[in-house]
């Protein structure tokens, strides 16, 4: 099946305790998203989570240490618009009004059909992509498509290199990049100096906030996320 360019542009999180079902969803689905990340229980799923920053969940719900509808119910409460795509072998009532309470996006009992499963997903991808604003660290959001940094609605005044940046570290796994990403940014030749990335990131935290960039030291920068 040949699926919307917008998944593309996306992150999913797999969280999966049995291993052949994991593999599953890995070579079926993995390749259609930019970035993929896997978790094998709720806990970990969570932590995953504040890690990657996922734009689509897809979870089992029978794991150990704690469920998927636990799981799901405790990152809504941080981010209630993330998508839960919640996989299960159960088609009681009980189950499928617990998924309900807890905002899930979708329900696909076992064995389901992948088909159908990338369907679904190709219909989400297009509507994230079609509201196109990534939600970072709060106020801010930034519009991929026009590649302007909102605040509360307005618009922040940046240069070409500090959009171009934000962009970078958006597209970037896990929203990391390096100091010599960071070089190469900021001096198409590559020859900027370490003292120059701190001055770059200072002068765009003083537009924004000092969280919106964080310091991983011998990591790089880090994006903040809302």
């Amino acid at each position: 099946m040949s699926c919307d360019k917008s998944l593309k542009n996306l992150t999913v999180l797999f969280v999966e305790d049995e291993e052949s079902l994991l593999s599953l969803l890995i070579s079926a689905l993995g390749n259609k998203f930019k970035y993929y990340g896997t978790a094998k229980n709720g806990i970990e799923g969570m932590k995953k989570t504040k890690e990657m920053q996922p734009d689509i969940i897809i979870s089992d719900i029978t794991m150990p240490h704690m469920d998927g509808l636990m799981m799901a119910k405790k990152i809504h409460a941080d981010s209630p618009d993330l998508p839960i795509v919640i996989l299960s072998a159960y088609s009681d009532k009980e189950k499928l009004l617990g998924a309900i309470d807890v905002g899930i996006a979708k329900y696909f009992i076992k064995p389901f059909d992948p088909d159908e499963l990338l369907s679904y997903l190709c219909t989400l991808g297009k509507k994230l992509f079609a509201t196109d604003a990534c939600r970072l660290i709060a106020p801010y959001q930034f519009d991929k498509e026009n590649k302007k940094l909102l605040k509360e609605g307005r618009i922040v005044k940046l240069t070409l290199r500090e959009l171009d940046l934000i962009s970078y570290l958006i597209a970037a796994p896990n929203h990391i990049i390096s100091n010599e990403e960071i070089k190469t940014l900021i001096s198409k030749e590559g020859k900027a100096s370490d003292e120059s990335v701190r001055v770059f990131i200072r002068r765009l935290r003083e537009k924004t906030d000092k969280a919106f960039i964080q310091n991983l030291p011998k990591q790089g920068y880090l994006l903040g996320q809302g």
